[in-house]
């Protein structure tokens, strides 16, 4: 019996974290779905964190749980407005896009920069329909890490 009694608990608590979470995320993290930047991954790997004490360690921590994801989407919050104020701390904890080929031609530096090798280029370039960097007037590495990819114009 207080198995489950215990079960019911951690059920209940972690229907409640679910719906804290998902309330927050609505109201004051939807661009926390939409991007992917180091930030933005970083808030999501920690909730799970947080919260992970008052799923499953019963209810001395449920209010930890719900205290420590309140206090990473506040400051989640915070950190945004200030990247949104600050170009240049947004430069530094979120990057800027970097080119990778201008008119047919790769930057090797910058290549080299992101830990790319040729092969990975052409399967990104691929992937946007192209076959070749001959067609590529600009490919560029955005800072969700997609590539990016501007064709040539015929004749060029």
């Amino acid at each position: 019996m207080q198995t489950l009694s215990l079960l019911l608990d951690v059920f209940w608590q972690s229907l409640v974290i679910y719906l804290f979470l998902i309330v927050l995320l609505y109201s004051i993290g939807r661009s926390l779905i939409a991007q992917q930047t180091l930030p933005a991954y970083l808030i999501v790997a920690l909730l799970g964190s947080a919260v992970e004490s008052g799923l499953y360690a019963g209810s001395g921590s449920f209010l930890a749980g719900l205290t420590a994801a309140a206090t990473l989407l506040v400051a989640n919050r915070v950190l945004t407005s200030l990247l949104v104020r600050w170009a240049l701390l947004r430069r530094l904890l979120i990057g800027t896009p970097i080119v990778l080929v201008h008119d047919g031609q790769i930057i090797w530096p910058h290549l080299r920069r992101i830990g790319f090798t040729e092969r990975d280029l052409l399967a990104a370039i691929r992937e946007r329909g192209y076959a070749s960097i001959a067609e590529v007037r600009y490919a560029v590495m955005e800072v969700s890490g997609e590539v990016g990819v501007v064709p040539r114009q015929s004749g060029q």
